[in-house]
């Protein structure tokens, strides 16, 4: 079991980390910007998964795209802001002395995230996963393609990245519910199948979902994943869905334990354990944690998954 890292951007927030002079509405820029403004807080935020027992982080420049930064007339900055995104884990990773920590490149949405239409034409996208690639690879071990929406986006990201000699996980986000459909209403099985012609294909993971559309979704990619490809997951802790927040909807499509979260709708550590360890048991092999899951929910999982074996 390969343990991968938390939420990094809402770890950063938690921490009261803000950027003077940045509108309010746009704060979410503040935990790419700090890659330049202040360093070493990223690289502390890095140190803490790590110390939890996570043997893989992934690179803080998930909002580092154009399309992000142009809201605050910073998108030219975002080769910078990714490169130095890679150049911080890679020294986050040196200067822990654990051996073996992975560092994974992140390819991001390019748009919003969870849109799943009016993207970007196939070269495009290809053309701007490229940049971010080439700014990361001299940093990472492996990229992963995260919080995809859509097929095309994988397709994007695996043919940006084909000469560039590294491993590639795509991860999918699933609607919030038991359907293992994408958010483009694209069934996961169907997805798999599709870039599977992608010889660098390393791993298929679903994230960004809640955990119960992780738990339906971990047997269709044991089913369909290629041969020697791994398979594995990273969970929100928010008890509101994403799916319920974007519709309105008044209840989700899935049942959660109220029990499962504290006072202010984040899972509990000893409750992402819990689901970890169910999420081992059907045979996930690359374990994280997204949005509202921290270092206390991931030391909490790797100490559990370790017990099991």
């Amino acid at each position: 079991m390969l343990v991968l890292d938390g939420g990094l951007g809402h770890l950063l927030k938690e921490k009261g980390l803000r950027i003077p002079g940045l509108p309010y509405d746009q704060q979410f820029l503040a935990g790419v910007l700090a890659n330049k403004a202040a360093p070493d807080a990223v690289k502390a935020a890095h140190a803490e998964y790590i110390a939890a027992g996570c043997r893989c982080i992934t690179t803080n420049n998930f909002v580092a795209t154009h399309f992000s930064l142009s809201k605050v007339q910073r998108e030219a900055d975002a080769a910078k802001l990714t490169q130095l995104a890679g150049q911080l884990a890679r020294e986050a990773v040196q200067e822990s002395g654990q051996d073996g920590v992975l560092v994974a490149g992140s390819l991001p949405p390019l748009q919003e995230s969870y849109q799943s239409t009016g993207l970007p034409n196939a070269a495009t996208t290809q053309h701007e996963y490229s940049q971010i690639a080439q700014a990361l690879a001299p940093y990472v071990d492996v990229f992963v393609a995260e919080t995809l929406s859509t097929v095309a986006e994988a397709h994007a990201a695996l043919h940006a990245t084909a000469q560039l000699g590294k491993p590639v996980w795509v991860s999918f986000t699933l609607e919030d519910s038991t359907s293992c459909c994408l958010r483009s209403k694209e069934p996961l099985a169907t997805a798999i199948h599709s870039i599977s012609q992608h010889k660098h294909l390393a791993a298929v993971l679903v994230n960004c979902c809640a955990p119960a559309a992780v738990a339906a979704a971990l047997p269709v990619l044991k089913q369909h994943a290629p041969n020697g490809v791994r398979v594995g997951c990273y969970a929100n802790g928010f008890q509101t869905t994403t799916t319920q927040w974007m519709s309105g909807a008044e209840q989700p499509l899935l049942h959660s334990n109220p029990d499962d979260y504290d006072a202010n709708g984040i899972i509990t550590p000893a409750a992402y354990a819990a689901h970890a360890r169910a999420w081992q048991a059907a045979g996930a092999e690359l374990m994280g944690g997204c949005c509202g899951v921290g270092p206390q929910h991931m030391a909490m999982v790797a100490a559990a998954l370790s017990a099991e074996v």
